[in-house]
Formats: C-alpha cells, sequence, structure tokens
C-alpha cells in the first residue's frame, strides 16, 4: 500500500514538473512544440530575437541620447573645483600675497559658470541636426525589421509550397503503385504483355525518386526558414497551412497608384529624407563656426591661508640712532601680528565674485572653418542625391513587382488551362490504358505531363502570391496570409 502511495506522488510530482516545463517553454521563446505558427508570428518573433534588429534598436537610442545632449547644451555650462595644497620652502602665500618660508597650507574653492548668448545659431541647428538623427534611426529601424518580413514571408511560402509539391509527389507515386498492381493483375491474366508492367514499373521508381527529392526540398526549406528565425532546430517549428485561393478577377493596381503610397509610407524613403534634412542642419551648423560667440561668465570663490595672521595697532616706545646719538620716540604705533585667522572667518572674508562678457571673433585658423564649411554644403548635396536615387530606385521596384506580378497571374491562368487539358488526355489515356488500347509508355508521358504541369501550376500560384505581397509591402499593408 505504500510503495503504490509512493509511486502516485513520484508521478504526480514528474506531472507537475512537466507542466511547469511546458509553460516555462511558454513564457521564455512564445514557442511550443508542435503548434503550428501563422506567417505574423514568425515576423514578430524575428523582429524580437534577430540581432540585426537589436543592433539597430542600439542605434536607435544612442542617437536618441545624443538629441537629449544637443538640447542640453541650451544650459549654462558649470563648473567646480576643490585645492587643499601644503607649500614648502620660500613661496608666496596666495591669500597674504606676502613670502613664506616656512610650511603653509592653502585651500581654495572656485566655481564658474558660463552662457552661450550668441554662437552663430550652432546649438539651435545641432538640435535639428540630432532631431533629423533620430527620425532617420527610426526609420532605419523599421527598414531592417521590413527587410527581415519580406525575407521571411519568402521562405514561409516556399515552405507552404514545398508542402504542396510534396503531397503532390505522394499522391503521384501513389497512383503509380495502384497502376503497377493493376498492370501486373492484367499481365498474369494474359491482357498485357510484361513489358507494360516493367515500363509502370519504371516510372513507379521515377515517382519514388521524385517524392524524395520533394522531401528532401521541404527540409531545405524549413531549415531556411528557421535559421532566418534564428531557431535552433526545425523540429521546433510549424507552420500554418492558410487556404490560398486566387480569384478569377484578381486585379492588380496600377504602379503609379502604388508608388504614390509608397511615397509616404516606405521607411527607407523618410530615412533619406531625414538624413538630407540632417545634412543640410550640419552645414548651418559649420557655418555657424565663422561667427563671433558672445558668452556670459561669472564666478565665485573663497580660499584659506595656514599663514594669514592676524594684525593689530599697538603703542610701543622705539629708539632710533641719529648723528647727535639716540634718540627715543615715546608711543610710537606699530603692527602686532597675532594668532591664525580661523578657517570660517577667513572663507568669509576671502570670498569673491565676479561676472562679465567675453566675445570671441574667429580672424584666422587656418581656413579650418571654411573648409568644413565647403565639406558640410557638399555632404547636404550628397544627401540630396541619395533621397532622389531612393526615389527612383523605389519606382523602379515598383514597376518591376508589377511587371513580376502581372506576368506571374497571366502564367497562372495560362497554367490553369493546361492543367485541365493535360488532367482530361491523362484520365483519357488512363482508360484506354486499362483495357489494352494503349502503351505503357503513352500512359507514362500522360502521367508525367500532367504531374509537371501541376507542380508548374502550384509554383506559378505561390510565385504571384508572393509578388502580390511585395507589391501590398510597399502600399503599407502588412504581410499576412
Amino acid at each position: 500500500m505504500q510503495k503504490k502511495l509512493y509511486k502516485k506522488l513520484i508521478s504526480i510530482a514528474l506531472g507537475c514538473i512537466s507542466v511547469s516545463a511546458v509553460y516555462a517553454q511558454k513564457q521564455d521563446t512564445a514557442l511550443v512544440l508542435g503548434q503550428p505558427w501563422s506567417l505574423q508570428q514568425c515576423i514578430a518573433y524575428a523582429w524580437q530575437n534577430n540581432i540585426q534588429v537589436k543592433q539597430a534598436e542600439i542605434s536607435q537610442k544612442m542617437a536618441k541620447n545624443t538629441q537629449t545632449g544637443s538640447k542640453a547644451n541650451l544650459l549654462p555650462s558649470v563648473s567646480g573645483f576643490a585645492d587643499h595644497v601644503y607649500n614648502d620652502g620660500r613661496t608666496i602665500d596666495p591669500f597674504t600675497n606676502t613670502f613664506a618660508t616656512s610650511q603653509v597650507l592653502s585651500e581654495d574653492f572656485y566655481v564658474s559658470a558660463t552662457f552661450t548668448v550668441f554662437g552663430g545659431f550652432q546649438n539651435i541647428n545641432t538640435i535639428k541636426e540630432d532631431k533629423a538623427n533620430y527620425k532617420a534611426s527610426t526609420y532605419d529601424l523599421q527598414v531592417s525589421k521590413n527587410n527581415i518580413a519580406l525575407n521571411i514571408a519568402s521562405g514561409y511560402l516556399q515552405v507552404l509550397l514545398d508542402v504542396e509539391l510534396l503531397a503532390e509527389a505522394k499522391n503521384q507515386h501513389d497512383v503509380t503503385l495502384q497502376q503497377v498492381e493493376h498492370t501486373q493483375k492484367l499481365v498474369d491474366a494474359g491482357g498485357l504483355a510484361r513489358s507494360n508492367l516493367l515500363d509502370v514499373e519504371s516510372q513507379e521508381a521515377n515517382d519514388e525518386v521524385n517524392e524524395i527529392n520533394a522531401q528532401n526540398q521541404l527540409d531545405l526549406a524549413n531549415l531556411a526558414l528557421a535559421q532566418m528565425l534564428d531557431i535552433d532546430s526545425t523540429q521546433l517549428l510549424k507552420i500554418l497551412k492558410p487556404e490560398l485561393n486566387i480569384p478569377d478577377n484578381a486585379v492588380l493596381d496600377a504602379p503609379e497608384q502604388v508608388y504614390a503610397k509608397a511615397l509616404t509610407t516606405q521607411p527607407d524613403i523618410q530615412s533619406a529624407e531625414t538624413k538630407w534634412e540632417s545634412a543640410e542642419s550640419a552645414k548651418q551648423v559649420a557655418a555657424g563656426a565663422m561667427y563671433p560667440k558672445l558668452q556670459l561668465t561669472g564666478s565665485m570663490g573663497t580660499g584659506y591661508s595656514g599663514s594669514d595672521a592676524s594684525t593689530s595697532i599697538i603703542l610701543a616706545n622705539e629708539t632710533i640712532v641719529t648723528n647727535y646719538g639716540p634718540l627715543t620716540l615715546y608711543d610710537q604705533p606699530q603692527e602686532s601680528e597675532g594668532p591664525v585667522i580661523p578657517w570660517s572667518k577667513q572663507l568669509s572674508d576671502n570670498f569673491n565674485q565676479s561676472f562679465g562678457l567675453r566675445l570671441n571673433v574667429p580672424i584666422f585658423n587656418g581656413l579650418q572653418s571654411h573648409v568644413a564649411w565647403q565639406n558640410a554644403k557638399l555632404n547636404a548635396q550628397n544627401s540630396f542625391y541619395n533621397y532622389q536615387n531612393a526615389e527612383m530606385t523605389l519606382r523602379k521596384n515598383i514597376q518591376q513587382a508589377y511587371a513580376d506580378a502581372l506576368g506571374a497571374l497571366k502564367r497562372y491562368h495560362a497554367l490553369q488551362k493546361a492543367e485541365v487539358s493535360l488532367k482530361e488526355s491523362y484520365n483519357y489515356t488512363k482508360s484506354k490504358f486499362d483495357v489494352g488500347m494503349a502503351t505503357s509508355l503513352d500512359y507514362n508521358t500522360a502521367q508525367t505531363n500532367l504531374a509537371k504541369a501541376e507542380s508548374d501550376l502550384l509554383q506559378a500560384k505561390y510565385n504571384f502570391v508572393f509578388k502580390v505581397k511585395v507589391l501590398d509591402f510597399y502600399e503599407g499593408k502588412p504581410l499576412n496570409l
């Protein structure tokens, strides 16, 4: 009885551990072994875990920090310092301004501030430049995500295509196996020559090779998709198989319409535009270096000296030597050195402050500012050309994508008709072959032609779907199936 209870407790504990492990896996990776993923889930996972995306996010954060720093440059610059110094030997006391020969302790406390009243608008233009750079980094992050999304969509559709091609190859192989069995019966009954059986068996062997090749292609497609997602094992990845139907009246948006939308939605265009804006601001920053700079300055300070002693006036007799002999002067005022002035007293007595304006007029610095300004103008012009090139490249890509999608649609409709005709031809040839009115060569030829037509139709279907998704991507539509 105790043993049974002990085993039961162990089984319950193991069950709890396994459930906890599965839950932890769900929480950590959002991947559940055996649970299919949609295209959106694959893209979301890649955006979360892809190293290139993470690096783009870091660049965006750095640009944000730079923008914050440029705004802070509008504030006054404040600095302070403190000295605690021992001087030995003959030295000038910094506060009594007298020579001292013994060890002297001195302390100095100082705070200064500088505020730029006018600096050629460099700070303002730097803020504009860094703001544009931050926006560009945000668009660059989206460009990185879009590129990954397109690659994953392509890999996802390739897996779906290879799944259907494998199913088609298996079905073709099963049909041929049934035909081998049927032909064997006809040969045994004397209705067909044995050469017909050999031909069908040869076709069955070829279909088996095609099925193996289709399985290999699917394995490679799964591996490629898993690598895009940075998943260690393809066994962790299963994808949903949506229904992809192409309507007979499918219509594509005109390339001009797609291009007009893409100009406002594509982050690479927006990135190129903001980088041009940044370069224009950088040009103004470089020009500001050639303007005079006016600064408001202020400082406060105090200090302490260990040799600073208090003095007082006393009356004393003083004897001097004259030509007629010693002469005594009574009640002469004299300074008398007292104890060192206390630390707090000296800090109060030595407190000083200053305020002023500082004008810095650049006259000649080896043409460095002028050269920097000229290069900034050239860089701004080059950024404008990059922006124009991005627009032209986008237009060409959309035109090419539209032509590819239109060609894929026409090919799909043509292959649909061919597949229908070849299926009828295959059924007719098969019925003749079953009654001995057609040769095995005729049957194999009809079967091969039908298999090729079905394979070509599947490839045309998925090719068109991907081309349409590319056009949807340029219009700013989300990638989904």
